[in-house]
């Protein structure tokens, strides 16, 4: 018998909240996942929507994933899944082993696509934290450039009214043309 599990179950199951629950099922239902849904349109969750949502929070705890990319993983995780239940249900028991073995050499290759692009993934976030700190660097070197340039700018100031003062000074010091005795 197949039990159907209310929203509140699921989010007890997952440790987390309705609202999230939501956010995640809208998400894979856009990538063309199926939710249960009653007579009102609320949902329910079966056995393999519960396994599939916790495999969708641990595609999104993953660094540098978003719960949209989440999503796409899942999907293709549960397609895979899919796949594989049915040719389990449908081989018979004599062709087992060459199934095994031909499951381990896709499961084996889909391992090496992960972590190869997992490599990937790790290579563009050090790629863009370099580029960050460059960055901030760039950014600190320009203010310091523009806190020189002011300051040159004031010194120009400073200079011009210095001389104007001077000439002022040299003026009031300079004997007139009348006071030629003195």
């Amino acid at each position: 018998m197949t039990v159907i599990y209310s929203p509140s179950d699921v989010q007890e199951f997952l440790g987390i909240d309705s609202s999230t629950l939501r956010k995640y099922a809208t998400l894979l239902e856009r990538q063309g996942y199926h939710v249960h849904r009653n007579h009102r349109g609320h949902r329910g969750y079966f056995d393999k929507d519960v396994i599939t949502l916790r495999k969708f929070i641990e595609f999104s705890k993953q660094e540098g994933m978003t719960v949209e990319r989440s999503a796409e993983a899942v999907m293709t995780w549960f397609s895979e899944e899919e796949k594989t239940v049915t040719v389990t249900e449908v081989l018979p028991v004599q062709t087992t082993n060459d199934r095994d073995f031909e499951q381990d050499a896709n499961h084996d290759k889909l391992m090496e696509r992960i972590e190869h692009l997992e490599k990937i993934n790790l290579d563009l976030i050090q790629h863009l934290k370099e580029k960050a700190v460059r960055e901030a660097k760039q950014e600190e070197t320009i203010n310091q450039i523009l806190k020189y340039v002011e300051r040159l700018e004031q010194l120009e100031r400073c200079k011009m009214i210095e001389n104007e003062t001077r000439n002022q000074i040299a003026a009031a010091n300079q004997k007139k043309w009348w006071q030629w005795w003195k």
